[in-house]
């Protein structure tokens, strides 16, 4: 019974990432299609669970991209600290967890600040600040941490 539950439990885990995952790259591409649009000058009927975005302006709908960004980046940590903390149980491993999206935000936000500042870096600085909270916006940081994480415990049980 106990084994079918922790099943059960990895199965919502997966099912989370997978799900946010889909529906994080579905949401911004329903917003940049709009925006292209409207970069256009043509309509884009948005989804209508989507449909209030098309009330608001062009600046507002971009910053608020800047938003949905941190919010996805934090849903990926929450489901990732629940993942974390129920195959380990380990206070400094939820830690971990929280400093590696933490890390990638505050990195990720140095360098959209040097692409500010350094017109001639831009380009490549907000390329490389996309990349990185594309990497808290996705299973690919648990998917690190959860065999990395193995590898202590097991190098700890030797020592």
């Amino acid at each position: 019974m106990q084994q079918t539950r922790k099943y059960l439990i990895w199965i919502a885990i997966i099912f989370a990432l997978v799900f946010l995952s889909f529906y994080r790259d579905y949401f911004f591409r329903c917003i940049n299609a709009m925006l292209m649009a409207w970069d256009y000058d043509m309509d884009y009927p948005m989804p209508s669970h989507l449909s209030f975005f098309e009330q608001l302006d062009y600046n507002t709908v971009l910053n608020l991209k800047w938003f949905f960004t941190l919010l996805f980046a934090f849903l990926f940590y929450v489901i990732s600290h629940f993942a974390i903390n129920y195959q380990f149980s380990n206070k400094g491993f939820n830690r971990i967890t929280l400093f590696v999206f933490v890390g990638l935000t505050v990195f990720s936000a140095i360098f959209i600040g040097v692409g500010f500042v350094s017109s001639a870096l831009s380009e490549r600085m907000y390329e490389f600040a996309r990349f990185l909270m594309g990497l808290a916006q996705s299973p690919f940081v648990l998917m690190v941490m959860i065999p990395a994480l193995m590898l202590v415990e097991k190098e700890k049980q030797k020592a």
